[in-house]
């Protein structure tokens, strides 16, 4: 018996059912005896700590309001959406809590939504998180509409249909462009049998691991000896260093590990990739160890910046830069999240890169201050440069004049 049919039971395929036309087919499920569902799969540990990962990286990043000038871009902290995506997005909710929901729900649950309220002139005065189960999406006369219904009196305020100007709808892989796939549903065997291992290796614990040994004995024992020798025999074995006295010709049998449980770890080892793999993260970060090395663990954690978090950040962004600005605003106006800071590196490697971008003339030193998360400082916006450099013909046209 191999271990995964011992843990799983054996696999059981339900039929597949056709959906109705246009909307998205969703894989018949296998059944590991576990119900797979949004909840269920919070509850395995690798796939909460992922979760967790995502989103609290996410939530922690600084995120700002700019405006196009002349020479660049400025931060605009004086436009409405800047309080809403920065300092606080409602009454009840800080703008930490915020996107860590939002982040949330779109990594475990393929979709995020937000409802935009609006003043008498248009501008966003608020924005509120509302969970995807309470959200349909529909397309109608070529615009996307959504009904929220939410059934907690507390909230149920935002019931409605809005158009799609006024929600905020962030998604992941999409198959036809109205809503995002759930990860959960369409990794449900994965998950199923992550969930499998993990009652398994419960159940193992439980019962201590194994049965470790058997006492034999050729003859019958009374009902006073038995009982005088399991007494014996438990005081005796306390702890991890008894040594019990067999007697009435007893022997202790020692039995080997049942292979299946000798390879629980090694399960839990593979259900763990499998999360690592839905969620696009590397494994070291939700401990699993055995392919990281000191020298790999920084790559990979740029990698987890690089491949992972950016994709996010560039939904979050679009879809705010879309729907938090007026038309004519919309290209002068920008919504940034930081991801300089976890991309830094150690300090040598910082220092070195500051150190040539202040000596190249594209950064100032008050801008590296600023990405240290210090303070300015006069007289350290100005640029410097080597005095061997500058433009080719310029500098002796100079001389020549001062000298004139």
């Amino acid at each position: 018996m191999s271990i995964f049919s011992s843990i799983f039971g054996g696999a059981r395929r339900r039929s597949a059912t056709v959906a109705p036309s246009g909307s998205v087919i969703v894989p018949p499920p296998v059944d590991y005896g576990q119900h797979v569902s949004n909840s269920t799969a919070m509850k395995i540990t690798a796939f909460y700590a992922g979760i967790r990962l995502i989103s609290e990286n996410i939530a922690s990043l600084p995120r700002s309001v700019r405006r196009k000038t002349g020479k660049g871009q400025e931060a605009a902290e004086d436009h409405p959406a800047y309080r809403l995506v920065a300092v606080r997005p409602n009454d009840y909710t800080n703008t930490f809590d915020f996107w860590n929901c939002v982040t949330t729900w779109l990594e475990g649950w393929g979709n995020a939504y937000a409802v935009i309220r609006r003043g008498a002139h248009g501008s966003p005065v608020s924005i509120h998180q509302v969970h995807p189960s309470n959200v349909t999406a529909t397309l109608s006369g070529g615009k996307r509409w959504y009904r929220v219904i939410i059934p907690d009196p507390g909230l149920s305020w935002l019931n409605g249909t809005y158009s799609g100007d006024d929600m905020l709808h962030f998604m992941l892989l999409t198959l036809d462009g109205l809503t995002g796939v759930n990860p959960v549903i369409y990794n449900a065997i994965a998950l199923g049998k992550n969930l499998a291992t993990e009652k398994f290796g419960s159940e193992f614990y439980t019962r201590k691991g194994n049965i470790r040994a058997v006492l034999e004995t050729d003859g019958n024992l009374g009902d006073d000896a038995y009982n005088k020798f399991i007494e014996h025999f438990k005081a005796a074995s306390e702890g991890n260093f008894g040594t019990p006295l067999l007697e009435y010709g007893i022997k202790y049998k020692q039995l080997s590990v049942n292979p299946v449980a000798a390879q629980l770890i090694q399960s839990e080892t593979l259900s763990i990739q499998d999360v690592a793999r839905i969620l696009n993260i590397p494994p070291h970060m939700i401990a699993e160890l055995s392919h990281a090395t000191f020298s790999n663990i920084e790559h990979q954690t740029i990698q987890f910046v690089e491949y992972t978090l950016r994709p996010i950040i560039k939904r979050l962004e679009v879809e705010l830069r879309t729907k938090m600005f007026f038309s004519d605003e919309v290209g002068r106006y920008d919504v940034e999240f930081g991801l300089g800071g976890l991309l830094r590196g150690d300090t040598a490697a910082r220092s070195s890169y500051y150190h040539n971008a202040i000596l190249d003339g594209y950064m100032s030193r008050n801008e590296v201050r600023e990405l240290e998360g210090l303070q300015h400082k006069d007289g350290l916006d100005d640029m410097l440069y080597p005095l061997n450099s500058g433009v080719v013909g310029k500098e002796n046209d100079k001389n020549t004049q001062d000298n004139g």
